[in-house]
């Protein structure tokens, strides 16, 4: 194998390696609607029937009337209740 086989196979595991990082990384970084502001489980239910009808917008506004949440944290609280990745 020629000198630069080496280096472009080297890059390939180097590369291979960052993305299984990355991955590993993202998943263990999941939102919860337990974070860092006190959701009652009245809440949680409201939230939870909200995403189920399609209704982000009202979860999101839901969330921060009631927990005082910053808008980025309902979105992502919001997405991961819809994505399914929450506890």
């Amino acid at each position: 194998m020629p000198t630069w086989g080496w280096f472009v196979v080297a890059l390939v595991v180097v590369d291979l390696v960052v993305i299984v990082t990355w991955v590993v990384l993202r998943r263990t970084a999941k939102p919860t609607l337990a974070s860092a502001h006190a959701v009652d489980a009245a809440t949680q239910d409201e939230v939870f029937a909200l995403v189920s009808a399609r209704k982000k917008v009202e979860a999101m506004k839901l969330l921060r009337d009631r927990t005082g949440m910053p808008l980025r944290q309902a979105k992502d609280t919001v997405d991961a209740v819809s994505s399914g990745r929450t506890q």
